[in-house]
């Protein structure tokens, strides 16, 4: 009993190497980055939060392809096929419409392979009458790097064959499937979307951003130790902030949320062909 938090705690500062130090290998390559996996909402869809002409969200994501380089910063990516996106926008009078997210929905990542943002012109959704969206994501999704000119190394057809296929199927077993770890990180991606610009500063309200957050989530069941995970990695994010130590709880959910992800992709189960009907290569 006493030795799981330890170890909990070690496989996330090993997860934060993982991630920091792929995220920082991209720096120097010239390849097309990796093909990415987004977590799939799981009843849970993704909020928007508008501001300066752009509606935004921050998703998990996952690296498909651990031999080519992770993404730098704002890399432009667009959806494989298979899975996909959902625009879910709410209008005043409580009405919603649902509409496909392929071509009104941009994809760029935020941290290394970890968590991309969703977005789209704050226009589009006042020409629908939204007064709130989400985007859902369904399970399965992964989405491509846009080819950039003088690209060295590009990414071949069987490459986004076996990763959007075979990859992406034995992926889902971590990232998707209910768990302590998945359901730490789905829940961190909630308070950082729930954070308003202006920071809570107080207890009172720090914890009302953790309720909203655990609101938006009743849609799904969540492992207990996840929240109770969760929850600590949002209470010392707060203690960091006060003593300094941090920028901001944005900031430091952010690298919590890129720790789990890399602790994830270690404990993947090896790579191998699964036939699941669908064809894998």
């Amino acid at each position: 009993m006493v030795e799981q938090p330890v170890i909990r705690l070690r496989r996330l500062v090993v997860g934060a190497a993982v991630a920091a130090g792929l995220w920082l290998a991209a720096t120097a390559a010239e390849a097309a980055p990796q093909i990415l996996g987004l977590v799939a909402s799981n009843g849970v869809p993704t909020p928007l939060s508008c501001g300066n002409g752009l509606c935004s969200g921050f998703v998990s994501s996952f690296c498909l392809q651990a031999g080519r380089p992770s993404p730098k910063a704002d890399s432009e990516y667009r959806l494989a096929p298979g899975g996909g996106l959902t625009l879910i926008a709410r209008r005043a009078d409580g009405s919603s419409i649902r509409l496909p997210g392929d071509d009104l929905v941009a994809v760029r990542s935020r941290i290394g392979f970890s968590s991309v943002t969703l977005s789209l012109p704050e226009a589009r959704l006042k020409a629908l009458g939204a007064v709130s969206a989400a985007i859902e994501v369904a399970p399965l999704t992964s989405v491509l790097p846009v080819p950039e000119a003088g690209d060295g190394n590009p990414q071949t057809p069987a490459e986004i064959a076996y990763a959007t296929g075979t990859k992406r199927r034995i992926a889902q077993q971590s990232f998707e499937t209910p768990g302590e770890a998945s359901d730490a990180a789905r829940l961190a991606v909630l308070v950082i979307n729930s954070l308003p610009v202006d920071e809570p500063k107080g207890e009172a309200d720090r914890n009302a951003v953790w309720e909203k957050a655990l609101m938006l989530a009743a849609g799904s069941p969540l492992d207990p130790q996840g929240i109770a995970e969760a929850a600590g990695m949002y209470r010392n994010c707060g203690a960091a902030v006060d003593a300094h130590t941090a920028m901001n709880l944005k900031v430091c959910m952010e690298m919590h949320q890129a720790g789990l992800i890399g602790a994830l992709e270690l404990d993947q189960p090896p790579a191998r062909l699964v036939d699941d009907g669908a064809g894998g290569s």
